[in-house]
């Protein structure tokens, strides 16, 4: 009969055989790193500006408003689904407040749809975009982050999806920042005025001045991107853009948006409490570190037992 004492050893190999299983194949079957949940609530951002000017489309003399303004970014995140990607399908709308048709006060609106990984937030397809009723797709590589940033996010410059001008933008890293206990980093878009009809056709790219004189649209502004520095989600953007139609060399002539506008507190808040909930994977980490250590102690400890090292002889 085993001697108690090998008994014991052989119980002890069991378990630090166990720990050590379990710390190097946890992270290979359970993902707690950040990686973009499906069940998200909270995935729409809303910029508000009340003191917004917008050009109205239908008017032939391009007459512009001042009214309130929204932009709105809503994100889905749909089927096929698997461990490391997700299609997400993105609704962008810029829609004036006036006592006009809704059809009128819709500025602009466009739906995309890509594959994209759910860890590092980049795109794995192109997108196709409908920007128009009733009209075909189209397929545009986008390149570039946009709903997400990579989880651990670094002090560095990454390329920022822009819908409007549909080309990356790179995103400087400006500041870290705490914002309700988190680590925030905060981003800085510079958008030089760029004539958007040289990137693609679209219905409000071009124009005609009244002298006859051909028109193209120019995109310009700043964007400021806050993103919580261990997930990786967006949880605040501020917008400043003053969009135009020029003539061919840049000269500005008529007015088409002037928009500065950024996340209320509320949902600013929610979106920070909702990246708070999601586990990067330290704390996990952390604990498989220290099963494979304990596991290693433990059975070598247990190897000794068992094979009696250490142990008198009987006289």
């Amino acid at each position: 009969m085993l001697p108690k004492s090998r008994i014991l050893s052989a119980l002890l190999l069991g378990l630090g055989a166990m720990l050590l299983a379990w710390g190097l194949l946890a992270p290979h079957f359970l993902h707690f790193d950040g990686r973009m949940p499906l069940d998200l609530e909270h995935t729409t951002y809303s910029l508000r500006d009340e003191k917004a000017k917008t050009r109205l489309n239908q008017d032939p003399d391009g007459r512009v408003l001042d009214a309130p303004v929204t932009r709105q970014l809503h994100a889905e995140f749909k089927d096929p689904v698997d461990v490391n990607s997700v299609t997400v399908r993105m609704g962008v709308t810029t829609m004036r407040e006036s006592r006009q048709a809704d059809l009128d006060r819709l500025i602009t609106a466009s739906v995309w749809s890509y594959r994209l990984d759910r860890f590092t937030g980049l795109p794995l397809t192109p997108a196709t975009v409908a920007d128009q009723p009733a009209s075909p797709t189209r397929s545009v590589p986008v390149d570039a982050l946009w709903v997400k940033f990579p989880a651990n996010a670094e002090q560095i410059t990454y390329q920022v999806f822009d819908d409007t001008l549909r080309k990356p933008v790179p995103a400087n890293f400006a500041e870290e920042l705490s914002i309700d206990g988190r680590t925030v980093y905060r981003y800085h878009q510079d958008i030089e005025p760029t004539n958007v009809a040289l990137g693609y056709a679209g219905p409000f790219n071009t124009t005609t001045f009244k002298d006859g004189e051909k028109g193209f649209l120019f995109h310009s502004g700043t964007r400021d991107i806050f993103v919580d520095q261990h997930t990786g989600m967006v949880v605040d953007i501020h917008e400043k853009f003053d969009d135009f139609y020029g003539t061919a060399k840049g000269e500005k002539k008529e007015q088409v948006l002037l928009f500065d506008a950024q996340l209320s507190d509320t949902d600013r808040a929610a979106l920070v409490q909702q990246a708070a909930s999601i586990n990067d994977g330290s704390t996990i980490a952390l604990l498989n570190k220290v099963a494979v250590g304990v596991g290693l102690v433990v059975s070598i400890v247990a190897l000794l037992g068992v094979f009696g090292v250490g142990r008198r002889k009987a006289s």
